[in-house]
């Protein structure tokens, strides 16, 4: 053992065959006795070529592969179940291995003599199973199974009760196949999480997945098998990129790049690279459905390639347990991902929850959204559960993420626009086995709206640009709510507009909105649910819904000739009854003067300690126009159009403590409210108008 130093297993020149599978040949006396007394030779299949391969003690070494590649043959000789044909095989300590379902098990004993033959077959005495019988069955969850025999045991019990034997036997070296993939998600859960803990106490760990996000997490090295063939690249990382370019030749698989970002699409997942570094984390990028209760995963579906090229590709996926065709559309253009995602309905079907997953590497530690930004927390290995990091808000469609300072990554804008108003955009930081940081546009839907027709339906377009400076992506993403003619800007904010003149904000507080006083309740547009921006040629639209009373505003903002254009609707549901509707600007004390059509004077000075808010004008006849001026910014000119609701322009003064001056245009009714039928009414229509120079 000294010799070889602290390698613990040890495999030179390895080569494994097996006779070739003739089938029906055998029964017409080829490959039998005939062949033999014609001195024809039995044909050979070669699963392993020439393997030379050292694990350290304590190592995690991941096998990665395609199906026949060879994988579940290597795993059988280090765990000691198949001798190789050639070559010299070195194992040290007690082996404890998962490689296929109820290998070991005797099917008329128990759950429980099993365990105890099982750990006897790996070397403990009965006294040390007595000291871990009670934790392998509470890990297994099983414990009212385990005096029946394991042949009445489904598949998932098989795993269960397999695995927990293998785990608690204190093994030197922990084997564990593709087994794994068997199971609630729950369960899988659990194994991980304990193979990331036996890998802590310094265990030796062999591990095949296909789920190449796991065996990144939990592997210092990876191998790739192909044909029998080892392929290792210089970082476990690398070794999977490599895996994924080489098999963009298959079915359900397409490789596709455009200037300095590639991708490549693997049945149900895809994976971004830049300058040749992957941006993905090895899970990429993927999509999960709740229907009925059970989650379903994208890279479940059974995926072909539709058509493809170069820079681009359409694929259609078939769920396994779902009556539905994922149809998704990708390309690259200037750095730019764009992926359409639409499902094809084959009946009607109910799903409560659509959530489309990013998942980004540990080098991303920074997050931006809705004009903040933060550092993501650090994931430690007892990091067993998923973290919400920001939260999601209706109207947010981007968000980016940042890299750490030489990493040689670029930053990730994300941008995802969708019909269905119920898609949420939000930051999670994931457990330890995943070690991601993780996107997720979701979209929960409630009982009563969960059934999707027969038909095919749009869900959602994400892009994924890498073509942005790191200092220029707060900029970018502020752009995409604002509205530039000249030196007038404005940005749209959740139920009030902000008004920039030569980059200063001219607008303050509240800036422009809307209050509506309903049963002597005020409902600010602050404080609506707003819904996500669409801009058109003539601006930006959004619609905000309340949460106390019945009713919807939609705003339409623009500018056209340095003036600003906007109209407002309200949706009432229900016949109502409001006391009062105004649109309002907050302008910064600065401004002193103010003018009607009717009158004009000065908004004067505040007093410590007074709060409520003045109106400053005697003449409350209908108007049209209001000016405040005596800045040194320009005067400000609200306007109503022909078409608006008859409105009173009013001048108030604020209260001390937010020292603002107001323009409204102010709808009261003589009557004492407004009764307002069910449907959709014009609410306010006008201009705000900017005017360097003017003076009241």
């Amino acid at each position: 053992m000294q010799g070889i130093m602290n390698e613990i297993i040890k495999l030179d020149h390895v080569t494994k065959r097996f006779p070739a599978r003739r089938g029906s040949r055998d029964l017409r006396g080829k490959g039998g006795l005939g062949d033999w007394i014609k001195g024809r030779k039995e044909g050979k299949f070669t699963a392993l070529h020439d393997i030379s391969l050292a694990v350290a003690q304590g190592e995690s070494l991941g096998i990665i592969g395609k199906n026949g590649s060879g994988k579940s043959t290597l795993l059988s000789i280090i765990a000691g179940v198949t001798v190789p044909s050639e070559g010299m095989v070195q194992v040290y300590g007690r082996v404890a291995s998962l490689l296929e379902l109820g290998a070991g098990f005797n099917p008329v004993l128990t759950g429980r003599e099993n365990i105890y033959l099982n750990a006897g077959l790996l070397g403990m005495r009965q006294a040390q199973v007595d000291a871990v019988y009670d934790e392998i069955v509470r890990f297994s969850g099983i414990s009212e199974f385990m005096e029946q025999p394991v042949e009445t045991y489904s598949s998932g019990m098989y795993v269960r009760i397999g695995f927990s034997v293998a785990a608690f036997v204190n093994p030197d070296i922990f084997i564990a196949d593709e087994v794994l993939a068997v199971g609630d998600a729950e369960f899988q859960r659990k194994c991980r999480a304990k193979i990331g803990e036996l890998r802590e106490q310094g265990k030796t760990i062999v591990f095949v997945s296909h789920d190449l996000g796991i065996v990144n997490t939990l592997c210092e090295r990876i191998i790739l098998l192909d044909k029998g063939r080892m392929v290792q690249r210089d970082t476990a990382q690398k070794t999977i990129t490599y895996y994924l370019r080489q098999v963009g030749r298959e079915k359900g698989i397409h490789t596709f790049a455009a200037g300095r970002t590639e991708a490549v699409f693997c049945d149900g997942r895809i994976s971004l690279f830049h300058d040749q570094e992957e941006v993905s984390a090895p899970a990429g990028f993927q999509i999960e459905f709740i229907s009925l209760g059970q989650i379903q995963s994208s890279t479940d579906a059974e995926w072909d390639i539709e058509e493809g090229d170069s820079s681009g590709c359409k694929a259609v996926g078939r769920m396994l347990r779902m009556p539905v065709l994922l149809r998704w559309d990708m390309r690259i253009d200037k750095d730019t991902l764009s992926w359409r995602v639409a499902i094809e309905a084959e009946r009607e079907m109910a799903i409560e929850e659509i959530t489309i997953r990013f998942f980004m590497p540990m080098a991303y530690n920074q997050w931006m959204y809705d004009g903040q930004s933060g550092e993501f927390p650090e994931i430690i290995p007892s990091d067993t559960a998923w973290r919400v990091v920001v939260s999601g808000s209706a109207d947010i469609s981007e968000t980016a993420c940042l890299p750490e300072p030489g990493s040689g990554l670029p930053p990730a804008m994300f941008h995802v626009e969708s019909e269905y108003e119920r898609f949420r955009l939000y930051w999670m930081s994931s457990d330890y086995l995943s070690c991601s940081r993780v996107l997720c546009a979701q979209a929960r839907y409630p009982e009563k709206d969960c059934i999707f027709q027969k038909g095919n339906h749009e869900l959602v377009e994400t892009c994924v640009a890498l073509n942005i400076l790191e200092d220029q992506v707060a900029e970018h993403m502020a752009a995409k709510k604002m509205i530039r003619d000249g030196d007038l800007s404005l940005s749209l904010d959740r139920g009030k507009v902000i008004i920039n003149w030569k980059g200063v904000c001219i607008t303050w507080l509240h800036h422009l909105y809307t209050s509506v006083l309903i049963g002597g309740l005020w409902n600010d547009s602050m404080n609506l649910h707003w819904g996500k921006f669409i801009r058109n040629a003539d601006g930006i639209l959004q619609k905000g819904e309340s949460r106390r009373f019945p009713f919807s505003q939609e705003w339409e903002v623009g500018i056209e000739n340095g003036v600003l254009l906007l109209r407002i609707w309200m949706q009432s549901e229900t016949e109502m009854d409001l006391q009062e509707m105004q649109t309002s600007i907050i302008l910064p004390a600065s401004y002193t003067r103010w003018k009607t059509d009717h009158e004009q004077g000065s908004y004067g000075e505040y007093t410590a300690g007074m709060n409520d808010w003045i109106h400053c004008n005697r003449i409350y006849e209908p108007g049209k126009v209001i000016y405040a001026g005596g800045s040194d910014m320009p005067a400000v000119e609200m306007r109503v159009s022909d078409d608006c609701p008859e409105v009173r322009m009013t001048a108030i003064n604020t209260g001390y403590q937010e020292q603002g001056r107001v323009l409204q245009a102010l709808r009261t009714s003589e009557k004492g409210c407004f009764h307002l039928p069910a449907g959709r009414h014009l609410y306010f229509s006008g201009t705000i108008r900017l005017l360097p120079g003017f003076e009241l």
